[in-house]
């Protein structure tokens, strides 16, 4: 099992609230457009950037086509993300936010974009596009 699919558990794990929990979700809680929370402080950004790049990294190791490396791990990681900002509606403690499911993107993008230099993906110019 590549190491991608371990990786989702982990985030929900890192994800869930565990204190505050609520029956009744939080809508209001919600932030949708990205980087308008005045909450959204650049480390948590930061670590949810780092979180999602071994994600990247090892997902494109399943494509040996740069683009779609890209484009999966792109999708793969705002899904995982959005499940585990979903779990985040029931707690009175954690906001959910477009800010962390863009992040997760962002460190997917650059966990592919980083194994070609490590030399792992081919790729060429007809895969770009």
């Amino acid at each position: 099992m590549p190491l991608w699919w371990w990786w989702i558990p982990l985030v929900w794990a890192v994800s869930l609230p565990w204190f505050g929990f609520t029956p009744s979700p939080q809508w209001s809680r919600i932030h949708w457009v990205p980087l308008t929370d005045p909450a959204d402080k650049l480390r948590d950004i930061a670590v949810n950037v780092a979180l999602f790049v071994p994600f990247g990294f090892s997902y494109a190791a399943r494509s040996c086509r740069f683009g779609r490396a890209i484009a999966g791990a792109t999708v793969a990681a705002a899904l995982v993300s959005i499940t585990a900002e979903a779990t985040q509606l029931f707690s009175t403690l954690r906001y959910p936010s477009g800010t962390d499911v863009c992040a997760a993107c962002a460190g997917a993008f650059l966990g592919v974009i980083g194994r070609p230099r490590a030399g792992v993906v081919r790729h060429s110019s007809e895969d770009l596009y």
